[in-house]
């Protein structure tokens, strides 16, 4: 069952007296998105998600009212919003070109809940995703063990060599773990945390991450 608004603003305040530096909405999360547009904030920058249920969301609508929500978010004023890569090439296009037009910005991602591709497989994804106009590409894989979160950051480290258009990315899952603390000292411009429960596996708390974090001023 999705959550009700208020539950959800409730959530929101508390990331924001926790620190959080920026918010994800997760509107595949809420039972209802009638009325969402509430939820924006002027004081912190938003980034606006509705995400498929293969790539870890609840959305259960079609593929058309899904981007129309994300649609209305870029005409609301919504700082981010973020579209996967596995979108059909025509929706996707309607996000960026509607998000150009408003001066939003546009994360295009992708999700492996699985494990870790191969670093190359990963690099034509990012590649495939800048060639379609994004502001940041991000790369979230499953690690099932420590080997693979190490494969994770190795990725991110060549990303961030080669590649100028910011790079989101570490590895979901508790072996995982140390990445999301890892990966903002070797060029991921975002780390997630939750302020309620935990959206993707591996996550900590935002006030955990930002003590980390500080370690390493």
């Amino acid at each position: 069952m999705g959550r009700k608004l208020d539950s959800m603003e409730n959530i929101l305040e508390k990331s924001i007296e926790e620190g959080a530096d920026l918010i994800e909405l997760r509107l595949d999360k809420l039972e209802e998105t009638v009325g969402w547009e509430k939820l924006l904030r002027e004081d912190v920058p938003t980034i606006v998600t509705n995400r498929t249920d293969k790539e870890g969301g609840h959305f259960q609508g079609s593929e058309n009212e899904r981007v129309r929500i994300l649609l209305d978010a870029i005409a609301s004023g919504a700082s981010c919003v973020d579209i996967e890569l596995s979108t059909p090439e025509e929706r996707r296009n309607e996000i960026l070109e509607a998000a150009e037009d408003r001066g939003t910005s546009v994360i295009i991602s992708f999700h492996d809940f699985q494990g870790v591709p191969p670093k190359q497989d990963l690099m034509r994804k990012t590649e495939s995703m800048i060639e379609a106009g994004c502001d940041f590409a991000k790369i979230v894989c499953f690690a099932n063990d420590a080997q693979e979160a190490l494969e994770m950051l190795d990725f991110l480290i060549l990303a961030s060599e080669k590649i100028e258009t910011p790079v989101i990315s570490f590895a979901m899952g508790e072996e995982g773990e140390f990445t999301r603390i890892a990966a903002p000292l070797l060029g991921s411009p975002i780390t997630y945390a939750p302020a309620g429960e935990n959206t993707a596996p591996g996550q900590m708390d935002i006030s955990t991450t930002k003590n980390l974090l500080k370690c390493w001023d």
